[in-house]
């Protein structure tokens, strides 16, 4: 999750924390110059694919006023009289059941976020949305209360190591600590394992509109959920009323989707630069400013000279990672590593402990995995690297190495293409100028692409603008409410 896969968080609004969105996406090529080591069978979902029969939810209080459900869905698509999981589901009904418009399903993204956690502390996106619509969450396949993945006891060695090596055997360090991230998964979850994907995910959205027994749902996607409610609405263009999609993923972006990840890590580097710079509080003056304050600490860390906290070269990248979420963790950044050269390094382990816990890092890792093309093998693996590094000398490695279990997990069952969603009806994309974890530009693109998108423009740093931005939650609020969606040219 470092500066490789960039985490992408998720939160509508301020007020709810340690929401996470989504973690960058893997490299994209495929090259095959080494087998996985998990040889398990997933080729693309392109046939078509059969439901199960709807069952009708069976909802029950689980206290605060909201209530609770399970729906069971298929490991496999393909095989509907196979193997079978269990998905959460969490229902806040309509505030005010007269002027009742519907269901609006979210997901707050991830990978690996809880949507049955997100509605149970009171995601709404206005009070407005909250007394018209029952509002749904869902724990993906293999997240929080969904059949969870069982994996994770590998990572924080894998964590620990130093994902950006400079010697053989920190080289081989790396290659081993992924590999056994990836051998523990392969043998807790089996066959299962290459079917944890969005491709999957956006099956499973059917058939819970399906059993809650409406024609037509209203979706929110934040970040990695984005790319269900896309995969969703191309799939099920007549069951969707509306979609909002915020932070949003490119399902069509190639290696340079990836890429475009690590520009934009570094534009919000630079701009954290750029604020320390005019701001009297910021203590690196002296120091040379922040970069190269930040540059010498990674250089003490990397060899040693500066020790302490568990912090190596990725607990800081992590730091910084996690500082680009929003504009207001920014002095914290500066601070940690001010005091990271006067031999303290408690603050940054505090921000890295914070990008840690955005999200668990295996059912993230998997989904990733699962929806991207990738390269097997660690050979493979480090010389797709190389593009990283050469677009971000001082994150790049970081953040291609954040997902290197993925060169020993199954093939993608998902590869990258642009989604129309033909037939839906309009489609609101939030894109933010200064997001770093899904760049402005992804926006952009979707919204181009989709057969009725609408784009809003926000001018905010940070992921995701619902609830950060008043004026994109008020636009959302009357587009889900009205069906009204912004001008061409719309910005907030």
């Amino acid at each position: 999750m470092v500066l490789g896969l960039l985490v992408l968080v998720a939160g509508c609004g301020g007020s709810n924390d340690g929401d996470a969105a989504l973690l960058p996406t893997a490299p994209t090529t495929s090259a095959t110059s080494a087998a996985p080591t998990v040889p398990t069978s997933s080729a693309p979902t392109t046939t078509t694919i059969e439901l199960p029969p709807t069952v009708p939810l069976a909802w029950r209080a689980c206290g605060g006023g909201l209530d609770c459900a399970t729906v069971v869905v298929p490991v496999s698509y393909q095989a509907l009289g196979g193997p079978t999981l269990e998905l959460a589901l969490i229902r806040n009904p309509a505030d005010d059941p007269d002027q009742r418009i519907g269901t609006l399903v979210v997901n707050p993204g991830g990978p690996g976020a809880s949507g049955v956690q997100r509605v149970a502390r009171g995601f709404e996106v206005s009070q407005e949305v909250a007394d018209r619509f029952d509002i749904v969450g869902f724990d993906p396949r293999g997240v929080g209360e969904s059949t969870p993945i069982t994996c994770g006891d590998a990572v924080p060695a894998f964590r620990a190591t130093d994902l950006a090596p400079d010697t053989p055997a920190e080289a081989a360090a790396l290659e081993a600590a992924a590999r056994r991230v990836a051998t523990e998964c392969a043998a807790t979850e089996g066959d299962r394992l290459a079917h944890l994907g969005t491709v999957e995910v956006a099956h499973d959205v059917e058939v819970i509109r399906r059993s809650i027994g409406e024609a037509q749902i209203s979706f929110v996607g934040l970040s990695y959920g984005t790319l269900i409610g896309q995969l969703w609405a191309d799939r099920y263009p007549t069951s969707v009323r509306a979609v909002v999609l915020d932070g949003v993923v490119d399902p069509g972006a190639t290696s340079a989707g990836s890429i475009e990840q690590a520009d934009g890590v570094d534009a919000a580097v630079e701009a954290m630069a750029a604020a320390c710079a005019i701001d009297a509080s910021c203590p690196l003056s002296a120091t040379g400013g922040f970069l190269a304050s930040y540059d010498e600490l990674a250089r003490r860390i990397d060899t040693g000279a500066v020790a302490g906290s568990d912090v190596g070269p990725t607990q800081l990248a992590h730091a910084a990672f996690y500082a680009t979420y929003d504009a207001d963790t920014w002095p914290a950044l500066w601070r940690a590593v001010g005091r990271g050269l006067d031999g303290d390094l408690s603050g940054v382990a505090e921000l890295a402990a914070s990008y840690a816990r955005l999200v668990p890092y295996a059912p993230f890792a998997i989904v990733t995995c699962l929806d991207g093309v990738h390269p097997a093998g660690y050979a493979a693996w480090q010389a797709d690297g190389d593009r990283f590094e050469r677009a971000s000398p001082r994150f790049g490695r970081l953040l291609s190495n954040e997902l290197l279990p993925c060169a020993f997990w199954p093939p993608a069952s998902f590869v990258a293409r642009p989604l129309e969603a033909r037939g839906t009806p309009p489609i609101l994309v939030i894109g933010s100028t200064g997001d770093a974890a899904t760049p402005y530009e992804s926006a952009v693109r979707v919204a181009r692409t989709l057969d009725a998108g609408a784009l809003l423009t926000v001018e905010l740093s940070g992921h995701v603008a619902l609830g950060d931005s008043a004026c994109a939650t008020q636009r959302a609020t009357r587009y889900l409410i009205d069906l009204e969606v912004p001008e061409v040219g719309a910005r907030c």
